[in-house]
């Protein structure tokens, strides 16, 4: 079968090649997947030039996948399946390959409402977004939502589901121009930190109590900003940091005595059990239209083009890509 490898970390371009790799074996408890659609993510992008953690080489990169399991339980053989997680691409071969092999209990039946592009596409945003605002902070219903950044990735998965839950929803932009997309992600008030001071704006819109919940997928620079926008015993997500940016400053009896909390998360400590879970989670909402893939297109490469889409990915609001091993 066709793989992407790498067995080195830097530039796509000089390191990515694709090759043929022997033929998959299973064990009883595990599938084989035939990959039609496996997003390229920014971590992905990341994984490769040598910036994330724990990643053993070689490798084949690649974290969400869609595809038909061709091998494995007779229950399974011939579903319509999809999957992301943390330790695939970096501990185990991941998804940027014609084939997939996985334990069975890391897949999932893929939303029948969603093409295999869709569904090969979003999973690190989807996961990444429950596990923050579901899991971490348990946002509850009437309850309000800060997303930071809300026309990005995260930030619209992250809409969706609060307004899925019964929670609403105020999302920062930084350009006009965006201001029709945070709405038609589902935001209820935008904020354009161009010309608006996100404590205050937020205080307005939420007459004086602030942001229950506040999704940062920034850091840096919004962190402060972030904190002073939050309610009485308001939570903050950190997902994300510029890497010159790493340390932050903050008032800390202002922090105490608003008795706020401050919580990391990351995705990648999930592993592909683990996502799974998640996404039977997922998958109503998306059944039931209440989530929905992001509007603008995907930008589709068959394998032998994946540096093309790596490099796409690296340039800054690239959109949504990936890679489709079995037009290759």
């Amino acid at each position: 079968m066709l793989a992407v490898r790498f067995d080195h970390f830097g530039p796509p371009a000089e390191n990515l090649q694709i090759q043929e790799v022997p033929k998959l074996t299973l064990t009883a408890e595990e599938v084989l997947v035939e990959v039609h659609a496996a997003g390229v993510n920014p971590s992905d992008a990341k994984n490769v030039l040598g910036n994330m953690e724990n990643t053993t080489l070689p490798r084949t990169p690649g974290r969400d996948f869609a595809g038909i399991v061709v091998e494995g339980p007779k229950d399974l053989v011939g579903k319509e399946v999809w999957g992301t997680g943390g330790d695939i691409g970096f501990t185990r071969d991941g998804t940027h390959a014609e084939y997939l092999v996985l334990p069975k209990e890391a897949v999932r039946s893929k939303p029948q409402n969603l093409s295999m592009a869709e569904a090969g596409s979003i999973g690190v945003t989807y996961v990444t977004a429950w596990l923050s605002i579901m899991d971490a902070a348990q946002l509850l219903p009437g309850e309000t939502l800060l997303v930071i950044g809300a026309t990005g990735g995260v930030g619209s998965a992250a809409i969706q589901i609060a307004k899925w839950k019964g929670a609403g929803v105020i999302g920062t932009i930084r350009r006009e121009s965006d201001h029709q997309q945070a709405q038609q992600n589902g935001v209820d008030i935008v904020v354009n930190l161009a010309d608006q001071d996100l404590p205050e704006a937020v205080m307005a819109a939420t007459d004086g109590q602030g942001a229950n919940v506040i999704l940062d997928t920034v850091g840096g620079p919004m962190f402060e900003p972030c904190l002073r926008a939050l309610a009485h015993k308001g939570r903050q997500l950190q997902i994300s940091s510029p890497a010159k940016e790493r340390r932050v400053c903050f008032d800390l009896i202002d922090f105490y005595h608003r008795e706020s909390r401050l919580l990391g998360v990351d995705s990648r400590k999930l592993g592909v059990v683990e996502c799974a879970s998640v996404l039977a989670a997922l998958t109503p909402g998306f059944e039931s239209n209440a989530l929905r893939p992001p509007a603008a297109g995907i930008s589709s490469y068959p394998l032998k083009e994946v540096i093309a889409a790596y490099e796409q990915v690296l340039k800054s609001g690239a959109g949504r890509v990936m890679l489709a091993p079995r037009s290759s």
